[in-house]
């Protein structure tokens, strides 16, 4: 049953012509694989997904490849046109992981300059607690001004909501002026926090 049922599915492939299937099918993956190159490059967002999915897609191409020529060319030809290109599938596969990795943002020199201000420490962790009302109000003003312009802009869902809750955790640590050093460490990492979404959307 099978095995005539793979003779009639053969006999079906060998009526086409050979070089229209060839360029059919080595073309729709030359298509597929400019499609999701532009998509990682144009998408930031899409950069750290797993581009492993591709790899599958090279190996059935292979396959498929392989399939092709032997029905029209002896065996050793066949395979050795599957195994190159099995090999220019898989260089492809390196080119788009590295053209379309994530890229890490260089420090903008203002956000440096507004890091080295929020986040001055002192060396004791007792010390944090003992930060003057006056100081320490200054700092948080102007985390709050900073947060406010965040909220301005266009961010993230998560971001936002990030956002939102470190602006209530600044409004509480507002009202106590004084920090114990547990408070003054949340505070840091608040801080920590804000730095890093300031250099995420320039602000």
């Amino acid at each position: 049953m099978f095995s005539s049922f793979a003779e009639k599915l053969r006999s079906v492939f060998e009526k086409l012509p050979f070089d229209a299937v060839v360029w059919f099918v080595w073309g729709s993956f030359a298509a597929i694989y400019v499609a999701v190159f532009l998509i990682f490059l144009m998408r930031a967002g899409l950069r750290s997904a797993s581009k492993r999915p591709f790899l599958y897609l090279v190996n059935a191409y292979s396959a498929i490849t392989l399939s092709m020529f032997l029905l029209a060319t002896e065996t050793a030809q066949a395979v050795f046109v599957a195994a190159l290109f099995w090999t220019v599938g898989y260089i492809l596969y390196g080119a788009l992981c590295f053209f379309t990795r994530e890229r890490r943002e260089k420090p903008d020199p203002s956000a440096q300059t507004a890091a080295t201000y929020l986040t001055q420490r002192a060396p004791v962790k007792a010390q944090r607690s003992a930060l003057p009302p006056a100081r320490l109000n200054v700092r948080l003003e102007h985390a709050v001004t900073v947060t406010d312009k965040l909220l301005a802009k266009n961010l993230g869902k998560g971001d936002r909501q990030e956002l939102e809750k470190l602006k209530n955790t600044l409004a509480v640590l507002r009202v106590k002026g004084t920090l114990t050093p547990s408070e003054a460490e949340i505070l840091n990492e608040n801080f920590n926090t804000l730095l890093k979404l300031m250099a995420k959307y320039d602000v």
